[in-house]
């Protein structure tokens, strides 16, 4: 067995013995809870990490960046009326940055909120009402979050008042992600419970005339600070080159961000850790990221390609971990095939977790977005659905929905990997060229993915990634 196959074994090893994986995990989430970037338990999560991490004797720094506006709601409450007789309050829940204050308009029912569920129907100065189809694995996910875009697009087209989403998880459960724009929303939108929005489209088609009212009170500001967790073990013959592996530490508030992203931020500390403890020394420099503001807008990473523009060139790779906590079956290549062979190759010390499929299919919704855009060959992990997609950003997002055995064979498979490419000889990495991510963009049809988190227009105009 040679030397790096041999320290391969040794990390793999100590990742499935007893570690502190699952009480960091519970303490980010018992302790600390939802982590929405900006907010007290956001930087009480971030000290808390920088301060493991630095007494575990990793080279460990904060790196800040400016989040372009902050919005944390404070409470969203709705009321439903027939003329002007209340007739029911429903469990509502804002959409990030909606507009705050009082809004109150007549209701109309857009079906599933197609082209022409918009033409059939009159929205002008009403809220739009659409119902959703149930969400239980990664591609509801994308579905949904499809379907929320072209809502929007409509909506704002027929100069409707606001976006009603009927909730798409069952027993009142309620979640929030982003509008497709993001902090320059100004249509008002919200996710009602199952229940209640079935409840209005069933007194809608029994001829009532509904108004809702909806109150929303958050927390708003201007440009403020917030920070990456950025930590690194030092390379040795390779020292230049990086790699880099990463999950975001924010969440949403309404849980306590277990599966997204709790439970990946501390198998990265966890993998960083063993690695110090073992005395390991990679190839090249091995740098773990705790990245902030993801959940609005890949904010944290998108800063550090600006801030480490001088080096993107000697970043090898860079991953993300954002799938939750089940079982990792391969890796997302993000339009590039050359890691198949490698993967595979490093994946050899962990073959007993296997198999592993890995598919090409590019990623837009999570942190490598900006890696891809530089033409940095990236990798997202891709997991078995366990608990993911229904819990996915609600309130039900909490410790004990987390695999913790995957979690921790999920630690040794992510070690293996990231090691395997520290050090790896030759890496076939290079960075792609913008004529070659855009044959990637086209290929793989990004062009609507990008719109959908509105960076279409940053990218062909050459103000998001590769010029």
């Amino acid at each position: 067995m040679g030397a790096q196959s041999a320290q391969a074994s040794q990390l793999v090893a100590a990742m499935l013995t007893d570690t502190p994986l699952e009480s960091d995990l519970q303490h980010l989430c018992d302790v600390i809870g939802g982590r929405e970037t900006g907010s007290d338990a956001n930087d009480a999560a971030v000290q808390w990490a920088f301060a493991q991490m630095k007494a575990d004797s990793l080279d460990v720094q904060l790196e800040e960046f400016t989040m372009p506006s902050l919005w944390l709601e404070s409470a969203t409450t709705a009321s439903v009326h027939e003329r002007g007789e209340k007739i029911f309050s429903p469990l509502v829940v804002s959409k990030y940055h909606s507009p705050v204050g009082e809004h109150r308009s007549a209701v109309a029912f857009a079906r599933k909120g197609a082209q022409e569920d918009f033409t059939d129907v009159d929205v002008k100065g009403k809220w739009v009402l659409v119902e959703t189809e149930k969400c239980m694995d990664i591609a509801g996910l994308f579905a949904e979050y499809t379907q929320a875009y072209r809502v929007e697009e409509l909506a704002r087209a027929s100069g409707a008042a606001g976006v009603i989403y009927m909730s798409s998880r069952p027993k009142k459960l309620l979640y929030r992600f982003t509008t497709s724009r993001g902090v320059q929303t100004q249509l008002p939108q919200i996710v009602m419970a199952r229940e209640d929005a079935k409840r209005c489209i069933r007194l809608i088609e029994s001829g009532a005339s509904l108004e809702l009212t909806v109150k929303i009170s958050a927390e708003e500001s201007d440009q403020f600070t917030s920070h990456n967790v950025i930590a690194e073990i030092p390379g040795t013959d390779l020292a230049d080159e990086i790699i880099l592996i990463g999950a975001h530490i924010d969440s949403w508030a309404l849980g306590t961000g277990a599966n997204d992203n709790g439970c990946n931020v501390a198998l990265v500390m966890d993998i960083a850790r063993q690695m110090k403890r073992l005395g390991i020394k990679p190839r090249r420099t091995i740098r773990f990221a705790l990245w902030n503001g993801e959940e609005q807008g890949f904010f944290g990473s998108h800063a550090y390609t600006l801030d480490h523009a001088d080096e993107l060139d000697q970043h090898q790779m860079a991953m993300s971990i954002d799938i939750g906590s089940g079982k990792i079956i391969g890796f997302f290549t993000n339009g590039d095939e050359r890691h198949y062979d490698q993967l595979d190759r490093y994946l050899a010390a962990v073959s007993a977790l296997g198999p592993y499929l890995h598919i090409p299919n590019a990623i837009v919704g999570t942190d490598n977005l900006d890696f891809l855009l530089q033409g940095i060959p990236n990798l997202v992990a891709n997991h078995k659905p366990y608990n993911y997609g229904l819990n996915y950003h609600a309130s039900s997002d909490t410790y004990d929905k987390v695999d913790l055995q995957s979690l921790k064979l999920n630690s040794a498979i992510i070690a293996a990997v990231t090691l395997g490419y520290a050090n790896e000889p030759n890496l076939a990495t290079d960075r792609m060229t913008r004529a070659q991510l855009d044959k990637v963009i086209k290929d793989q049809s990004l062009e609507f993915s990008l719109r959908m988190f509105d960076l279409w227009n940053d990218w062909t105009a050459g103000k998001r990634g590769l010029k």
